[in-house]
Parts: C-alpha cells; structure tokens; sequence
C-alpha cells in the first residue's frame, strides 16, 4: 500500500475519464455507467454504507496509514448525487474501514476493536476491542449481531450482546462480507464462499474472484464484486465478468456500497479521495 501511495501522489490529479473501463457495449447483461462523483475531500476513503432511512452515504476515511492507530480516521456524510453533507461527522477513529447499522447503530472496524455509534449522536459511541485482532476490515448485521472479517489472521468474527466470537480461523485472505436472504457470503483468498452462520464454509462458490473485497448480493446465486486495485466484477454463480477496470488510471474500487432504490454502485477511490456512483443497468 506504502508504493501505490507514492505512485497515486505522484499522478497527480485524476478524473473518471482517465480510467481504463471496460467497453460496455461488448457486454451482455449487467453494465456500470458513471452517475456521479463526489468532491476529492474523503481521504482514504475505503468504504461506502447507504443508509435507507436517512436516504445519505457514509464514507469511511482512514486519513492516512491504514494500520496505524493515530485518531486522525473519520466518517463522512454524503448525499445522494455526492454532495458533502459532513465532512467529518465522525472523528478520533484509527483507521476505520468496513461498516454496516444493526439496531439504529452504525458499526465500524477500527484496526483491532469494533466501535459502535449512534446514528443520531455518534459522540454516543462504544469500543469492543477484539484479543488477537491484526486487520479487522468489512462487517455486516446478522440475525442477531454483526458479522466482521480479520483479513491478516483470516479470521470470521461474530458480535452479539456486547461478547466477540470468534467463529472460523481458517480463512486466508478474508475481506467482504454480506448477510442476504438468511444466507451468510464472504470473499476470500479462495473466491466468494457461503457459509453457514456459524462459521462454517458450505460452498465456493465462484473461485474465479479470489481477493474480493467489497461485495452486493443481488439474489439468485448473482452479485457484484470489487478488487481493491480497480475492478469491479459481476458474478452469476461460476461465471464472473468484468465491469470495470480501472488500475491503469491508478483508481482504487475498494469497499463497495449499494443503493438498490436507485441501483446505484457506491465506489470509494481510496487514494483518489473521492466517490464513484455507477448506475447498475441491465439486471
């Protein structure tokens, strides 16, 4: 992450535009066209979390090195067509990444602890340190707490009631997560897996997308899928296909949100600073 850091600095600024995508008109099915992007103003934004009541976006920023405990992450407010609503709305973070609301509270992983705030007053706020916690990335609400991911110790861990279990220690690699339809999904060094709700791993099922990062369940065995250097994929059960591809402009796809009332894909840029949206057509 240190050499994409200095390669991004060393671009300059970069616009949609410049980005290597794929050429939809060569596509059956599902395609990405650009809605909106937001002001350059989240820095190291990894993720986006539409939240339904509230019709806005949340923005994770790490605001600078995404394993050092310096206080200086934050959380952002956005509204539907980009425009900032708070810049900072949440502050003293770490480095905070994935996040998901279960029961009127925002959850979001913070390095080695999850904290969780209330959406009406985030100064309301608690953190549960997590023992062994290397890399706490993605999270997502379960029947009954919150489901969250230790990319380096590869580690599933399931919050309920104030109490971290951890459920599968057994799973390189391990970033997105979503809870759809009573069914638990992540992606993996392996490609998407479901498991069953207590950790276990039911089946692969697609192993072409190994080293996922953000990931939307559409229903029907089909998702949509990212890789944090800049692709975006669509997956129908074995079958995958690429979206959208932009590394070669140095724009990171990292923790993908979904706004299914507009269906629109939530695209953080990661080192460009900034959010995507692309419309979701064809599905």
């Amino acid at each position: 992450m240190v050499i994409l850091a200095l390669q991004a600095c060393n671009q300059g600024p970069t616009t949609e535009a410049a980005a290597t995508e794929v050429d939809q008109e060569s596509i059956d099915g599902p395609q990405l066209s650009l809605s909106w992007e937001s002001p350059a103003y989240f820095p190291t934004n990894e993720s986006v979390l539409y939240d339904p009541q509230r019709d806005i976006y949340y923005v994770s920023c790490i605001a600078g090195d995404p394993t050092l405990k310096d206080e200086t992450g934050h959380i952002a407010r956005i509204d539907s067509r980009g425009g900032i609503i708070d810049s900072v709305w949440a502050y003293g973070l770490h480095a905070p990444k994935g996040m998901c609301i279960f029961e009127g509270r925002l959850y979001v992983t913070n390095i080695d602890e999850i904290v969780s705030m209330n959406l009406d007053n985030p100064e309301d706020r608690l953190s549960y340190p997590v023992p062994g916690a290397e890399f706490l990335n993605d999270l997502c609400p379960g029947p009954r707490g919150v489901f969250f991911s230790d990319m380096k110790t590869g580690k599933l861990h399931y919050f309920e009631g104030g109490i971290v279990h951890t459920i599968n220690e057994e799973l390189p690699n391990l970033n997105g997560l979503a809870f759809f339809e009573d069914e638990l999904y992540a992606l993996a060094e392996s490609g998407l897996l479901r498991l069953s709700l207590g950790g276990e791993v039911l089946e692969t099922v697609n192993s072409k997308l190994s080293g996922g990062d953000g990931l939307i369940p559409l229903g029907g065995n089909r998702f949509i899928a990212s890789r944090w250097k800049g692709e975006i994929w669509y997956v129908e059960g074995s079958d995958a296909k690429l979206l959208l591809d932009s590394k070669d402009a140095g724009l990171q796809t990292a923790d993908i949100g979904f706004d299914p009332g507009r269906q629109l894909v939530l695209v953080p840029r990661f080192f460009a600073d900034k959010v995507s949206a692309y419309q979701l057509q064809g599905i």
